[in-house]
């Protein structure tokens, strides 16, 4: 921190809402919140700056990000949000909204068709008072991700900013961390496949309340349609929470308690008890692999969402009960913990979803209890609950042959969150459509392999830290689709707009199996001329995905820290394509993007 350099001055918002418009902004979701803030939290600071009265400041940290020069959000997300969103006239001031013709950039928009005018309109000197309003603004020049993450802990440890939870995930690194801040919000629904998201994006992400006609609505959530967490708990992060003692109860044995100073010790806070330490849970996390985890927590989720559909709230539904003011945590956390056990450790799959569904109806009420009051629920109490919930779940479930069953759950959320928000022209997002060409007869595509490893290479030579995502069984254009229909009768499903065709019938048409082309392709990753290090690495993230019943492949390139090649060529992503560049151009490259 002692390398970076501080200063303070006034902008005007019409200043920074050139920066948002130019897409200069960044949202770092491994430590922000959610946009959370009513529409009347909204006008109350647009209120303050109509009687000009003074705005909190402004944190932000300077960074560079392919050679341009951009700001991260420290301090100040929902603040900017509720300015950009009400000059975009997504919600007015006392019955008007901002005049879009007031300053050039929201007139742009306006011109190009991208917003639209609000019909009772603020005069335009009161918008142009608005927009010239001076807002202190802090700015750190050179700051590392260490100091950043930092300073972001230090402002809001005091807990009247955040809740226990937020400040627990707030810029924390490791598997723990990671897991739950991606599954927390694959669940939720805003998931993102970067860390770093432009907040001209996060509008789609925020959690919509009333009066806002954008975003996520809170009521169409798992956790509230459930009634398993109530409204104001997601609002303030207990669904993050509640992923948390989902994760632990996933990968700790025995089954640890569940309290608040267990879940501080679980991410490195010290306390005076002996439970699972953080450096014991990571290792546990590692064990299975955070992807892994990750996946096997949002099939649970979604077999219960699935098991639920059309049959209304699942927790009404093992409950009884007419109101849930505090939801349904608890019981919901021990059905999870029996569902994983069995489908994970166990190796076993539903019966159907009505077998599951009859076993959960009126779940509680058969004998069972769950300890209700008081902030933890102790491990001794686990030890004899949870097998009994497993042991009235298990008629529901089979065990199947082969025993890759379980591999099988539908992972619909999971693919959902891969292809939520604006991937289109993201570098790191690479959509195929299978491994078939579409002539009649169909053949294998004789350059798919070929490309798939260029792209995975100029992924990996993007950043330092960069992380891609390749998918195959996305078809690119609605033609594609109505092809793969016809040659293998499969429907696409749309995901998040993407068309999801699958690939079984392709594997099946070329002659082989699941497992088979599995191995398949991870041979042919492993004895490319990939270096050994990398080729490893990219033949253990390639696997399969279930979505719906369709069959996808997900191959997650990772930079190893320095530059890769192919065969001797330099690849690179530009946009949303591949391209070799020449030794000096790739130097040029690596100089910028890896130094």
């Amino acid at each position: 921190m002692q390398n970076s350099e501080l200063s303070v001055q006034g902008q005007s918002l019409q200043t920074l809402y050139n920066l948002y418009f130019n897409k200069r902004l960044a949202v770092n979701r491994r430590y922000q919140r959610k946009l959370v803030w009513s529409v009347e939290e909204k006008v109350k600071l647009i209120d303050s700056v109509v009687n000009e009265l003074p705005i909190p400041l402004i944190l932000l940290a300077q960074r560079k990000k392919a050679g341009v020069e951009t700001y991260e959000i420290i301090d100040g997300l929902q603040r900017l949000d509720a300015f950009f969103s009400f000059m975009e006239n997504k919600f007015s001031y006392d019955g008007k909204y901002f005049d879009l013709d007031t300053i050039g950039d929201t007139k742009a928009r306006l011109d190009a068709g991208e917003i639209t005018q609000g019909v009772e309109k603020l005069s335009r000197s009161e918008s142009l008072a608005i927009a010239n309003y001076q807002i202190p603004v802090s700015i750190y020049r050179d700051a590392s991700t260490s100091s950043i993450d930092e300073v972001f802990r230090r402002i809001n440890s005091g807990g009247r900013r955040l809740s226990l939870q937020e400040i627990r995930q707030a810029g924390v690194l490791g598997s723990l961390a990671d897991v739950v801040r991606r599954a927390a919000a694959t669940i939720r629904g805003d998931g993102t496949f970067s860390d770093s998201v432009s907040l001209n994006e996060m509008d789609k992400l925020s959690i919509s309340r009333r009066g806002l006609e954008y975003g996520l609505a809170m009521e169409d959530m798992f956790w509230v349609r459930h009634d398993i967490v109530a409204q104001e708990d997601v609002r303030s992060s207990g669904d993050e929470e509640m992923v948390l003692d989902l994760v632990l109860d996933a990968v700790i044995r025995p089954w640890p308690t569940s309290g608040w100073q267990n879940r501080d010790v679980a991410y490195g806070i010290q306390r005076k008890i002996r439970t699972a330490s953080s450096s014991e849970v990571n290792e546990a996390i590692d064990a299975v692999g955070v992807e892994e985890l990750h996946q096997r927590i949002i099939s649970v989720v979604g077999l219960v969402d699935d098991v639920m559909a059309g049959h209304g709230s699942l927790g009404r539904h093992m409950v009884k009960l007419e109101t849930y003011e505090k939801g349904t945590q608890r019981q919901f956390q021990a059905v999870f913990a029996a569902l994983y056990s069995l489908t994970f450790e166990d190796g076993m799959v539903p019966k159907s979803h009505e077998a599951v569904r009859d076993v959960l109806d009126n779940f509680w009420g058969r004998g069972l209890s769950i300890p209700t009051g008081g902030s933890s629920w102790g491990k001794d109490k686990k030890r004899t609950l949870y097998p009994a919930v497993k042991k009235k779940l298990r008629r529901a479930f089979f065990k199947p042959d082969p025993q890759r069953g379980a591999i099988k759950l539908n992972s619909r959320m999971y693919v959902d969150s891969l292809l939520q928000g604006a991937i289109a022209e993201d570098p790191l997002v690479e959509l195929k459509q299978g491994f078939c060409t579409l002539s009649d007869p169909p053949k294998e595509d004789p350059d798919l392999f070929e490309q798939v490893v260029q792209t995975a290479v100029g992924m990996a030579n993007h950043a330092k830290s960069a992380e891609g995502l390749i998918l195959i069984g996305v078809a690119d254009k609605p033609s594609a689709a109505a092809r793969l229909e016809e040659l293998f009768g499969v429907k696409a499903i749309s995901v998040q707009s993407q068309l999801v065709v699958g690939t079984a019938e392709q594997i099946s048409h070329l002659g082989y199996d699941e497992d088979r082309w599995w191995r398949r392709w991870q041979s042919k990753i492993q004895s490319s001329t990939l270096s050994p290090e990398f080729a490893n690495s990219l033949a253990h993230t390639f696997k399969p995905v279930y979505c719906d019943g369709l069959l996808l492949w997900e191959m997650r390139p990772k930079s190893i820290g320095k530059p890769i090649t192919y065969n001797g060529r330099f690849f690179v992503r530009i946009g949303s394509s591949t391209q070799e560049l020449s030794a000096d151009d790739f130097l040029s490259h690596m100089t910028l993007h890896f130094s």
